[in-house]
């Protein structure tokens, strides 16, 4: 019995340990995509590729678009403009 004890709380221990890790390589991890989005709207890496006006335009530096990576933006048949968010309402007050 104690052994199974024993096995018991060894299996538990090392489960949680790679838990642990897991967590703590997935905040690594996203925290450096933070730091990273932070650099590439700053402007760090150059201005973004493609048509701003485009829903599907990815606003990076390194990427172009999410349909069609590769461009050209001119001519493409996936091309959405992107429709600018409605006024907010105001609430209860007649204009």
């Amino acid at each position: 019995m104690l052994a199974n004890l024993t096995a018991h709380l060894l299996h538990h221990a090392a489960k949680r340990r790679w838990q642990e890790r897991a967590y703590s390589r997935f905040l690594r991890d996203w925290r450096r995509q933070v730091v990273l989005l932070r650099r590439q709207r700053a402007g760090e890496f150059g201005q973004p590729l493609g048509d701003p006006s485009c829903v599907f335009n990815a606003r990076s530096a390194w990427l172009r678009c999410a349909v069609n990576p590769q461009g050209p933006c001119q001519g493409c048949p996936h091309y959405l403009p992107l429709i600018p968010p409605a006024p907010a309402a105001r609430h209860g007050r007649p204009e």
